[in-house]
């Protein structure tokens, strides 16, 4: 089924000062929309399925909304991501035609990356992602993606054990949070190939295991250090500063 050119692609979002702003999918800046104010509320109401909130972004150093716990978990993995620069959530409504068919669509997510890309971001568990009627609009929104140079995700969840340690990690993701002499103490003696266990001793001479243990955590979230998230964090895990490891 063709979709109707970009230009005829109708977007609609809300600009970082509240200000309704109607463009077309050519014409959109992705830097305004992806600073701008959610285009819809989450709803909340009692005896929903679903489990709405809000996710304080290390990213943006503000609260970002979600739908449901899936959509949290996206924030997360956004967040831990070194690449992403910036997140907006319920970012933009999208009206046109496919083919026949008028579609109206609000993506999940927008991820502005440091590189200057973009990634629209749809988040829906992995038993609606076949539906036809969620399959077509999917679908639309990825040919528009495509169109613009931007990538488009449909994500469906990761593991239980790389979202726990993700969660783990978040805890200490506020670097205001890390005391700058315990850092400068484990970035010294850190060496790609040891273990946390390992840092943590090397580091308790100069520096109390309490003081050192939120530090590793805290390389391992920014990105400085890179670990294998596929398995349960623990003293044994292998660590490697990310110029290494590239």
């Amino acid at each position: 089924m063709a979709t109707a050119g970009s230009s005829a692609i109708e977007v609609r979002y809300v600009s970082a000062v509240g200000e309704d702003v109607v463009t077309t999918w050519d014409a959109l800046d992705g830097d305004e929309a992806v600073r701008g104010l959610p285009v819809r509320r989450i709803p909340s109401h009692a005896g929903q399925r679903h489990y709405p909130g809000s996710f304080w972004s290390a990213t943006t150093a503000a609260h970002v909304g979600y739908e449901s716990r899936l959509e949290l978990d996206r924030l997360w993995l956004a967040d831990l991501d070194p690449t992403v620069a910036w997140i907006a959530s319920q970012p933009v409504w999208l009206c046109g035609h496919d083919g026949p068919v008028r579609r109206r669509h609000a993506p999940d997510l927008l991820l502005q990356h440091a590189d200057g890309s973009f990634a629209l971001v749809d988040v829906k568990p992995a038993a609606f992602v076949d539906v036809p009627a969620v399959a077509e609009v999917f679908a639309w929104t990825g040919r528009l993606c495509a169109a613009k140079g931007w990538r488009y995700e449909v994500w469906s969840g990761a593991s239980a054990v790389l979202m726990d340690n993700v969660r783990w990690l978040g805890g200490t993701r506020r670097p205001e949070l890390v005391d700058p002499d315990a850092l400068d103490v484990v970035q010294r003696v850190a060496l790609t190939g040891m273990t946390l266990g390992e840092v943590l001793s090397a580091s308790a001479p100069r520096v109390p295991a309490g003081l050192a243990a939120p530090v590793t955590r805290w390389l391992l979230w920014s990105g400085a250090w890179v670990a294998d998230l596929q398995v349960p964090l623990s003293d044994a895990t292998v660590i490697a500063w990310a110029q290494d490891a590239s």
